[in-house]
């Protein structure tokens, strides 16, 4: 009898460490539901932000004339089905209203172009994260190292590349690299659009 138990046990465990190391399968879903009054959901093929949309207040001592704040967000969980779990991540690229700010010398056409392409690039940046996720094997034991660890460097390669824009066109003071970083992402959102 309790060599039949042991069995039994043994059998278990083996089980169980199968199905955490097995591949399961994923959903990645973009979501254009805000979370929030103060947010608005990047939807493609490009939202355009408003004036009226930067409802923040400009930092004392802080030299730019607005400051955007977007980026991308993520949820994970499981769904069961009779003959499956499936791991589902809804994908969110938002703006916040209440952090982002122009100065009334930033009110202008001009800088409102150059705010909106700091949020196409989250919203490039949060594709990119998308194809990441789709190109990884998941399993129940490792999804969550794994989801971290793409999230934390889709981060580092947004904020990199917004440090890039920002570095290039000196803020958007310098008109012709605005231009040529204008035509630049409109291209690649035009590209995306066509897919």
């Amino acid at each position: 009898m309790k060599a039949h138990r042991y069995i039994l046990v043994i059998s278990l465990c083996i089980v169980s460490a199968i199905s955490l190391a097995q591949t399961i399968d994923t959903e990645i879903k973009y979501s254009t539901v805000p979370s929030g009054n103060n947010i608005i959901c990047y939807i493609p093929p490009g939202n355009k932000l408003v004036i009226n949309d930067f409802r923040g207040v400009p930092a004392e001592g802080n030299a730019a004339v607005a400051i955007t704040s977007s980026g991308f967000s993520f949820k994970a969980g499981f769904k069961n089905s009779a003959s499956k779990t499936s791991l589902i991540i809804t994908v969110f690229c938002n703006f916040d209203k209440s952090l982002s700010w122009m100065k009334e010398n930033g009110k202008n056409d001009y800088i409102l172009t150059h705010e909106q392409h700091h949020f196409d690039i989250a919203y490039l940046s949060t594709l990119d994260f998308m194809q990441k996720l789709k190109h990884t094997d998941f399993t129940v034991a490792n999804y969550q190292e794994k989801l971290q660890a793409i999230y934390t460097t889709a981060m580092e390669d947004m904020e990199q590349l917004q440090h890039q824009y920002d570095s290039e066109t000196q803020n958007g003071q310098l008109k012709e690299i605005q231009l040529a970083w204008n035509k630049k992402i409109e291209d690649r959102l035009v590209e995306i659009a066509a897919k």
